[in-house]
């Protein structure tokens, strides 16, 4: 998409004097707007005259002003000027629309083009609506000092206004000034309507005090008609004490009962454009003067509030409408990936030794698994739920983008490395209390990665170096900070270059399966088998799962290789049955899995390919895996125990989980965690927990196997507490096929000497 034209770039930065100056310093303001127009323009002198008078000047000293010349220029649009210190000049005027100003600006370079001139006038246009905005809350204010007796009316007040500086939705103040309007008085209804404000808006009503379901009649009421019509037609105040005897009986008015009211217009480029109302059912009540003044006061602001958000609507309409969503992510209204790169370039410019630049790249862990099970849509609330999460926990000064879909960055200007890392740390803080996300609590963590500005480096570079330092914390384990270094980019190339050799392993049939038996404790005899990947890696040699594992696991390619594993294991095991008919065998499945019910197709097809019963099968599945309580994941379950597929929970006892999913899910087995069995036999906490896990397996009629025995001393402790199965290099290594079957077919089995 081509650049904005450089006025509508200069008009944009001027516009944000208004977004973070306070509207009620109109001094400040005024100053930093006509900084903002001599910096835009190269211009020496610029000025503010009102009438005769100049209210602020840029470029001449207070005591020596050419009041004269400067009142001259004013009254023409253009003109060549002979001004004191700079010589001729050119000159340049605009009025400053409602609020009875022109600005006058001086350059002795080359004369103001087309584009300048209109830049200038556009600005004094935008100078006008923000002073006769200020002007509007300045005399609310001074309305506020002047019943200062009445702290709880300027209290009130304060917030109104407060909400309307602060630009709150038109809806939230004007329910705001209803509610307000209802405690003030002392009156049991309030309402206000708002019309002709066009499409863009719609009718907009507020009720206050009145109970039941009647905004919708009330919203759809003419402004003309009954008394409200009367403030309408005649442009002011009403009052009446005997409401049912003057006027006729209108809309909710049958139901409310009114006895005594009120109503105001409220005024938007001098058209009545909306109607506020009180009313009493108090039979003879008469408003005092005080409460029509407090009437009008609250109507007042109800224009004011219209008036801003119209001038909002249309500025950011015609000037930053479509820039807006060209350079903003449509899911969470943060600067995109082509934003960020221009905030970046524009920061590396100012950035140096002492006031380096940082960038912060964010990247949500785990988050296509979450997306897989849990759907699209959940996924999106989970991305806008952490943007707001970051632009809570960042500076003000720092900038948070998305880049892609789980992407994030936080371009962070005049901030070391250590400090960027502490503010890193923060935000991988911020998600520690999970997120309640269509009434399900949803845990999220972030891997973060840190780089800061160098003098070579360009935006993309210095992305991408925050993008790698990202990439170094997710297989740190995740849910980290890692700040960029040289060497990092070199074993991201290794990663990738790791990915591409998984991928022809894949394809050549280089992953298979080695088996390390489960005994029965009592008879040291094999009754199952764990099927345990390996790779023969054509140029390293044979690689345990610590080698590629993990990053099978976060491309994807976990997937196929656990389909591979599992019909190798299956063809392995349909060679044995003949001698070893009641052998059982345990695959290990990822998580990835349970995303789709394909895995439920494959492995009924891989056992009558193999002409394998299901119970000959059991599937090893993590906690996480079951906490992650999705209705698919259960379904899928279900789905495999029909196939007669049992389940045993690995390394049990070492997440974080809840005992409720025992029951939930179809679960056979308990696999005690080998962190709990080193300890046997000389540390009473995990002879403890282990026992605990035993009587907790009994109870539910849950098999229990303990993995990692390797003394004589944990098996006989086992046996002693009751767990009649293990497996541990005490009994076997895993072994290859072509190995287990010289244990298996042999008379002896396990006397052959491989066990």
């Amino acid at each position: 998409m081509p650049s904005a034209p450089w006025s509508t770039i200069q008009l944009a930065e001027f516009l944000e004097v208004f977004e973070v100056i306070e509207m009620l310093d109109a001094d400040k303001m005024t100053r930093i707007a006509i900084d903002r127009v001599a910096a835009a323009l190269d211009a020496e002198v610029v000025a503010l005259l009102k009438e005769d008078s100049v209210v602020r000047c840029l470029g001449f000293q207070p005591d020596s002003l050419p009041v004269k010349l400067l009142r001259t220029a004013a009254s023409v649009r253009f003109s060549e000027v002979d001004a004191p210190g700079i010589g001729p000049a050119h000159s340049v005027s605009a009025a400053v629309s409602a609020a009875g100003c022109r600005l006058v600006v001086m350059r002795a370079a080359d004369p103001f083009d087309k584009e300048e001139e209109m830049l200038i006038r556009s600005m004094a246009k935008a100078l006008g609506l923000a002073m006769t905005a200020t002007d509007r809350l300045t005399e609310s204010r001074e309305l506020a000092e002047r019943l200062s007796e009445r702290q709880y009316l300027g209290d009130r007040l304060s917030l109104i206004q407060q909400s309307i500086s602060h630009r709150a939705p038109l809806q939230e103040v004007m329910d705001s000034i209803t509610q307000g309007g209802a405690e003030l008085l002392g009156v049991d209804v309030v309402g206000l309507r708002i019309v002709g404000l066009g499409e863009r808006s719609g009718p907009i009503a507020s009720l206050a005090g009145f109970q039941g379901d009647g905004l919708e009649a009330f919203r759809d009421i003419p402004l003309h008609q009954g008394f409200s019509g009367r403030a309408f037609l005649e442009g002011e105040l009403v009052s009446t004490h005997d409401f049912s005897a003057e006027f006729e009986q209108v809309g909710l008015v049958p139901q409310i009962g009114i006895e005594a009211a009120m109503a105001a217009p409220v005024q938007h480029d001098g058209r009545i454009v909306g109607i506020l109302n009180v009313a009493s059912r108090v039979s003879g009540r008469q408003f005092t003067p005080a409460e029509q003044e407090v009437l009008l006061r609250l109507a007042d602001h109800a224009s004011l509030a219209v008036t801003d958000a119209e001038a909002v609507h249309v500025l950011r309409d015609s000037l930053e409408g479509e820039r807006f969503k060209a350079g903003h992510d449509a899911l969470t209204a943060l600067p995109n990936r082509s934003s960020v790169l221009e905030m970046i370039e524009y920061e590396l410019r100012g950035a140096t030794s002492m006031t380096p630049l940082c960038v912060l790249y964010v990247d949500v862990d785990r988050f296509k698994l979450l997306n897989d099970m849990h759907g699209h849509f959940f996924g999106d609330l989970v991305l806008v739920e952490v943007a707001n999460r970051l632009r809570s926990t960042v500076r003000e000064e720092d900038l948070v983008g998305r880049l892609a879909g789980d992407e994030f960055v936080v371009v962070a200007p005049g901030i070391s490395g250590q400090a960027a890392e502490a503010l890193a740390e923060r935000i991988v803080q911020t998600m520690s209390e999970p997120l309640l996300i269509q009434g399900r609590s949803t845990q999220v963590t972030l891997s973060v990665g840190v780089a800061e500005s160098l003098p070579s480096l360009t935006s993309e570079s210095l992305l991408s170096n925050a993008d790698v330092a990202m990439y170094r914390a997710k297989t740190n384990g995740r849910d980290s900070v890692v700040r960029y270094d040289t060497q990092m980019r070199e074993e991201m190339f290794q990663r990738a270059d790791l990915e591409h050799e998984i991928t022809l392993g894949l394809k050549a049939g280089e992953f298979v399966p080695f088996f390390q038996p489960s005994v029965d404790l009592a008879t040291e005899r094999i009754d199952s088998l764990e099927a345990l990947v390996r790779w023969n890696h054509p140029t390293r040699g044979e690689l345990s799962p610590a080698a590629f594992l993990e990053l099978a696991e976060e491309t994807g390619l976990i997937i196929e290789l656990d389909k591979q594993v599992l019909d190798e294991a299956c063809r392995r095991l349909a060679g044995w049955t003949q001698t070893n008919p009641e052998l059982t065998l345990s695959v290990n499945l990822s998580v990835r899995h349970f995303a789709n019910t394909d895995i439920v197709d494959f492995v009924a097809a891989t056992l009558a390919k193999h002409r394998l019963h299901g119970s000959r099968l059991w599937l090893e599945i993590t906690e996480s895996m079951v906490m992650a309580n999705n209705a698919m994941t259960l379904d899928i379950l279900r789905s495999l125990r029909s196939l007669g597929v049992r389940f045993m929970v690995d390394d049990f006892g070492t997440g974080y989980s809840s005992l409720v999913y025992l029951k939930r899910y179809p679960i056979d087995a308990l696999k005690v965690d080998r962190e709990f069995v080193d300890g046997l036999g000389v540390d009473l906490e995990d002879e403890a927990i282990v026992t605990a896990i035993i009587r907790l397996a009994e109870a539910l009629g849950h098999e229990v196997i303990a993995e990692g025995v390797e003394t004589e001393v944990q098996k006989n402790w086992l046996l002693e507490a009751g767990c009649l199965q293990a497996q541990g290099f005490l009994f076997s290594k895993p072994l290859s096929g072509d190995d287990l079957d010289l244990v298996l077919l042999s008379s002896t089995g396990m006397d052959s000497g491989l066990i």
